[in-house]
């Protein structure tokens, strides 16, 4: 064998060697690259949860903020008569038992009220735990405030005494506030009889829930959008969009989070009924 074929082979193997090199130098930056992609992958699905819940805590928030003109009319109305008979009672010290009567009765009120709205303002991820759905439903009626017969709404509530659920109990509550204010502005835009329905039953290892009213009810054609997010109904007195179209849009996210569903019925100047089903039964925390 001659030296220019010794060279050809010696070079041959060089350039091979080269060859590989470089393809395992490809290989190794993908699989960084890969590594790096799959991280980036694993802090957005991160930063989605983080969003998703500030979406939760901000949408809860802006509801106790639209109940709070109602809340503070009716902290009003509690405070009115408390100090009208404190007044009589220092006139008049005959009146001083009917005064603290009517004291005591307000300061209960509006410690009810103020401990159903903190309730819902809780900010931390609740396990899941055994709830009461009647005692539920009566502290959502309370946290939003005001008294319904003062705009003549009739609010019925319908349930078993002993009915329970397992799930989280602020998200659950949020559910309900947003179908009851809306249930509130679908019925106040039309005029008396006005009347709202709560109703829980179980059937088949679930919990149906029923928010229906008598109000002025959804189109057909955005029956289809009502859980849209940012779709909204609501008009201000103007006729410009009166709401964000977010609170039946995070329902839904609520509902599936809690392995549940919403669905709405509606006749156009009749009302709606809005449903949500969840399972009854679940691991307690």
């Amino acid at each position: 064998m001659d030296h220019t074929s010794d060279l050809d082979i010696h070079q041959a193997a060089i350039d091979n060697a080269q060859a590989a090199k470089l393809a395992l130098r490809e290989q190794l930056h993908e699989g960084k690259r890969w590594a790096t992609h799959s991280e980036r992958v694993e802090q957005l699905m991160a930063e989605n949860v983080s969003l998703r819940q500030q979406l939760l805590r901000s949408q809860r928030l802006a509801a106790l903020g639209t109940m709070s003109a109602m809340v503070a009319h009716e902290f009003n109305n509690i405070l009115t008569p408390i100090i009208s008979y404190a007044q009589m009672a220092r006139r008049n010290p005959t009146m001083t038992a009917k005064a603290l009567d009517r004291a005591f009765d307000g300061g209960q009120r509006a410690t009810d009220i103020c401990r159903a709205i903190l309730g819902m303002a809780r900010d931390e991820q609740a396990a899941p735990a055994r709830i009461n759905v009647g005692q539920l439903i009566s502290d959502t009626l309370l946290a939003i405030g005001r008294d319904p017969k003062r705009d003549a709404i009739e609010i019925t509530v319908r349930t078993a005494a002993d009915l329970s659920i397992v799930t989280r109990r602020v998200e659950l509550q949020q559910v309900l506030m947003n179908l009851l204010l809306n249930a509130r502005a679908a019925v106040t835009a039309k005029s008396p009889p006005r009347r709202i329905e709560v109703s829980a039953s179980s059937a088949g290892g679930e919990v149906i829930f029923h928010v229906a009213d008598n109000g002025v009810g959804i189109p057909r054609d955005n029956l289809h959008r009502i859980f849209e997010p940012f779709f909204t109904t609501k008009c201000d007195p103007e006729g410009k969009p009166g709401g964000h179209g977010l609170g039946l849009a995070v329902c839904r996210e609520i509902a599936l989070s809690l392995k549940g569903e919403i669905t709405v019925q509606s006749t156009p100047g009749c009302g709606a009924t809005f449903t949500l089903v969840l399972p009854a039964g679940g691991e307690e925390g």
